[in-house]
């Protein structure tokens, strides 16, 4: 033992008391008198693993708590990566893109890396011209605007070269160096002058580069605000879990910003759960490794069900040994998790997370099978509208057949009827009259019908102020934003004149 080893025994109620705390069940030391670095006998109360650990890896709890990072356990987007579009990414090229010559198609599933070529159009000069889009999202240039400004910058150089820095008012104003600025030309680029800007900064910098860049320090200033607002709107952009920032004290942690915290950062900061209003200090980087509580004192976790997953959170029986906040998406639960149907109470089932995670919905309200992209675009109405079912519609006014199996059911705010159905290219690519005859009883019926047809399906031919369709596209699903839009189109139909009630 070395000569600062720690040789003070340790008392069994310390050991007690901290192996409780961090998941055990607390048996008994196995050796007498016990140190620091002594084995003790533990029982994991989640997994009723038997194990002789040291005080230091009891404090890191049993190997069946660890909580991997987010992107290792919830669920994918649809398709192996999730794929940035080039419509979504808000970027300055949006502004150069063609309509008129590129078709709808290509505006809605093309991404920012794409190669393949497409039609732009300057907004300086009105040009017309192709370029592959990687290059323009990398570079945005016009094949005629560009040389005239590169000869513009060139005969400014040319200018600028015998032109004093005194004939420049807004570098005169910024002089503070000891030559004479009427001596000094403005493109004097083999040496650095004194300046001070507006704000009182200074820098020593080429007079040219003060004019076109301005003062460097203002630039530093104001692209720091930026960043500290943009931290603030989107936490999970700069790397920091948006879970953990929700939990930051807004009162005892002083002048120290979260958005001035490194998500590794060592430092001892305070944190409160607004679920339960409990209050605890821990590091930022601790609270990423091993169990990744949400709460220590509710035993939660960062990642929950509950928190990527409130629809199905609601749909977690009581009956079940740990809560949704307890338990990860898709993790191996020692117990088959029971749920309530959320439509009908008295639906009652057992389903594994990550058959849940992935999709599945209540066997009695669901009949058939649905596919991935159905069941996102029925979440999204579940979102959208409170409540959204799948199942069979009976009703009298049926002509073709006595029931229909509807994708997915819901009520507007105004209380109407609404049938939202997902027509896939392939399943739906002959069956257009089986599509109609649905279509048309189900309006008779008194429903609002919004039919969500994969491009190329072509539009069906029916004519009704309750029936629109949506065209939307296999290799680039936007489920909430397909479904806001029928929201937004029933609303309508429940304020317009001819609104069914």
């Amino acid at each position: 033992m070395g000569a600062y080893a720690d040789l003070s025994p340790v008392p069994e109620t310390a050991a007690r008391e901290h192996a409780e705390k961090n998941g055990y069940d607390y048996l008994s030391a196995l050796t007498a008198p016990s140190f620091s670095d002594d084995p003790h006998h533990v029982r994991c109360r989640y997994c009723v693993r038997l194990s002789a650990a040291r005080l230091g890896d009891i404090g890191f709890g049993c190997q069946c708590q660890i909580n991997p990072r987010r992107e290792r356990q919830t669920t994918k987007p649809t398709g192996s990566k999730q794929r940035e579009l080039l419509k979504d990414s808000q970027l300055p090229v949006l502004d150069w893109w063609d309509h008129e010559q590129n078709d709808t198609a290509t505006w809605e599933t093309v991404t920012v890396k794409a190669q393949r070529e497409a039609a732009w159009r300057c907004p300086n000069c009105g040009l017309r011209f192709t370029k592959r889009i990687l290059d323009m999202v990398n570079m945005r240039e016009c094949p005629e605007c560009e040389p005239k400004q590169h000869a513009e910058r060139e005969a400014e150089y040319v200018r600028y070269q015998t032109t004093p820095v005194a004939d420049v008012p807004e570098l005169l104003a910024a002089w503070d160096d000891e030559a004479d600025p009427r001596a000094v030309m403005v493109a004097d680029q083999g040496s650095q002058r004194r300046l001070r800007c507006p704000r009182g900064h200074r820098a020593r910098q080429s007079p040219l580069t003060y004019l076109r860049n301005g003062c460097p320090s203002c630039r530093g200033q104001d692209t720091r605000a930026e960043r500290l607002e943009a931290i603030e709107a989107d936490p999970e952009a700069f790397g920091l879990n948006a879970e953990i920032a929700a939990q930051w004290h807004p009162t005892k942690n002083g002048k120290t910003q979260l958005s001035k915290v490194s998500p590794g950062s060592r430092k001892l900061v305070w944190w409160r759960n607004p679920d339960c209003d409990h209050e605890w200090q821990e590091t930022p980087a601790r609270r990423e490794q091993g169990q990744r509580l949400r709460c220590p004192e509710c035993r939660t976790i960062l990642d929950s069900l509950a928190y990527h997953f409130p629809e199905l959170a609601a749909e977690w029986s009581p009956t079940n040994p740990l809560s949704a906040w307890q338990v990860r998406p898709t993790s191996q639960a020692l117990f088959t998790p029971a749920w309530i149907c959320s439509a009908n109470p008295d639906h009652a089932w057992q389903a594994a997370l990550s058959s849940r995670a992935n999709g599945s919905g209540c066997p009695e309200c669901r009949e058939h099978g649905k596919s991935r992209i159905e069941l996102d675009h029925w979440a999204a109405a579940e979102r959208a509208f409170g409540r959204a079912s799948s199942g069979q519609s009976r009703h009298e006014a049926f002509a073709r057949r006595a029931n229909w199996l509807v994708d997915i059911t819901a009520e507007t705010a105004g209380e109407q009827k609404l049938a939202i159905e997902y027509d896939g290219s392939y399943w739906h690519a002959d069956k257009a009259d089986l599509d109609i005859e649905k279509s048309r009883d189900l309006l008779t019926a008194g429903y609002l019908v919004a039919r969500l047809r994969e491009h190329p399906l072509p539009p069906l031919p029916i004519d009704d102020p309750n029936y629109t369709e949506f065209v939307v596209y296999s290799a680039t699903p936007t489920p909430d934003e397909t479904i806001e839009q029928v929201r937004e189109w029933a609303s309508r139909r429940d304020e317009g004149p001819g609104a069914q009630r």
